[in-house]
This record gives C-alpha cells, structure tokens and sequence, in this order.
C-alpha cells in the first residue's frame, strides 16, 4: 500500500506540478525505492517551493539507505535539482556517515555550501568545515567526501585548505590532507607541520 502511495506521490511530482510555474508544500515528503522493494533514500522538510527545475527545501533531513546503513544529512535550506536529484544545501549543515569496519559515524559539519551527488558517491563540503569521527577532529575549508553509494560508507576524504588535525593533545597542519579509510591512511601535502605533545609518564 505505502509503494502505491510513494508512486502516486513520485508522479504528482514528476507531471502535476510543472503544470504550475511555483507550487508551496508544507511538511514536505519524498522518497525512492529500489526494485526490490527497499528504501533508496528519503527527504523530508518543513516546506517546500517547487519550481519547473528545482525544489527549494526549509529545514531539510536526508536519508540514504542500504541493506545496514544510513547516510544522514540535513541542513536549514535546500535546493534540489530535480532533473538528477543532485543537492546543495546550506547554513547548519551536518551529515553523518557510517565508517567502514566500525559500527560509528563521522560527522561532518560546515557553513556551506554542500553539493550533494549521490548517484557519484561524491559530497562537497565548503566553509568552516569539520570532521570529527573516533580518531579525532579535522578543521578545513574545503572537504571532498567520496562514499560507496551502495553500501553508504566513506572510502576518501581529501581536506583543502588550512588543515587542522586534532589526535588527543597532538596537533597537525596542512594545505592539503587525503584520508584513505581502507588503508587507514593519512596524506599530508603542502609544509605539513606537527605538534607532538607526548603523554606524561605516570610512576
């Protein structure tokens, strides 16, 4: 019954509206199945300005599905083109997205924009941005995410622009950082320059 619904929902979207130059929805809802019957993704926002080409969101939450994680994004505003479903969203934006071989998230914050590309596994994060996941803080202006869109986790973060690393008490800078998460490796590129502050020893 709610896959009727969803299809009913998706051809309201798709025909009905573009008859009309702008269309205003409040508490807006749209969503997208996989042939099998799964979720693909869902987006939900206070209200929503539907044009020709776009759809301009307030107060937006994201959702991407696979079998056994979620990508979760949301931002105050939103605008989503609805020709390739590709986002940019701005002011308060935060995603979270599940870390390879571990049950935890990285959380991703920035002033933005977010330019969002899910069918190319590929979100862009600008201004004031910060990672933060279990091993530490990272501070950037620029941060590319590429994710397995499939199985909704990272594979490489590549960080621009004023690196900061924060590990505990150590501290490292960069122009350019390159996370790789199979490898658990990361690149520093453009003077790097660490601060060590080794640990106490307790007698």
């Amino acid at each position: 019954m709610r896959k009727i619904f969803l299809n009913l929902v998706v051809i309201l979207f798709i025909f009905v509206i573009p008859i009309y130059s702008q269309q205003k929805i409040k508490d807006f809802y749209l969503s997208n199945y996989k042939e099998d019957g799964s979720r693909d993704w869902e987006i939900t926002g206070k209200e929503a300005q539907v044009s020709e080409k776009y759809v301009d969101i307030n107060n937006m939450n994201a959702s991407y599905y696979s079998a056994n994680n979620v990508i979760q994004i949301k931002s105050d505003k939103a605008t989503i083109d609805k020709e390739n479903m590709n986002a940019t969203l701005k002011d308060n934006v935060e995603a979270k997205i599940p870390t390879k071989d571990t049950k935890g998230y990285t959380t991703i914050t920035c002033d933005g924009p977010l330019e969002m590309e899910h069918e190319k596994g590929r979100a862009i994060f600008h201004n004031n941005v910060v990672v933060e996941s279990e091993q530490g803080k990272l501070f950037c202006d620029k941060a590319t995410v590429l994710f397995d869109k499939d199985a909704k986790k990272i594979i490489k973060i590549i960080a621009e622009g004023n690196v900061k690393i924060v590990q505990e008490q150590n501290v490292t800078f960069a122009q350019k950082a390159t996370y790789l998460e199979d490898q658990k490796l990361l690149v520093l590129e453009g003077r790097p320059n660490v601060i060590y502050f080794p640990k106490e020893k307790v007698n």
